[in-house]
């Protein structure tokens, strides 16, 4: 499950508004590559035919799905620090129902680990 966290207007490569809704998937404990230990949660936009104000209702809610790490060409993003990374992935929201059986069962064993966890 991942939660509606935000939503945020945005323009299309043609020009045209539209608004976004935030999902965020559960808190992960990670492990930096310097050691260190921090918690983080991925993030993914899914882009919405809703008004905004129908967009800042739905926050909160949670959809049935995850959040996975997709490859994509290489590109360059500034980060909250200003610097410039160069990153070959992005993090995109899918759908319970678009989940082959084998991701299925991934999260649910990763869901599993978490509760055990915590």
């Amino acid at each position: 499950m991942v939660t509606i966290v935000d939503c945020v207007k945005r323009t299309s490569h043609e020009g045209n508004d539209f608004i976004a809704l935030i999902v965020q998937d559960e808190l992960q404990i990670v492990t930096s590559n310097s050691g260190n230990v921090y918690v983080a949660a991925r993030k993914a936009s899914i882009p919405s035919t809703l008004e905004f104000d129908e967009a800042k209702m739905m926050i909160g809610k949670e959809l049935p799905g995850c959040i996975q790490k997709v490859e994509v060409p290489p590109f360059e993003h500034v980060n909250s620090d200003g610097e410039i990374v160069h990153l070959n992935h992005r993090w995109q929201y899918v759908p319970e129902s678009h989940l082959t059986e084998q991701q299925a069962r991934e999260v649910e064993e990763l869901e599993e680990l978490e509760v055990e966890t915590v």
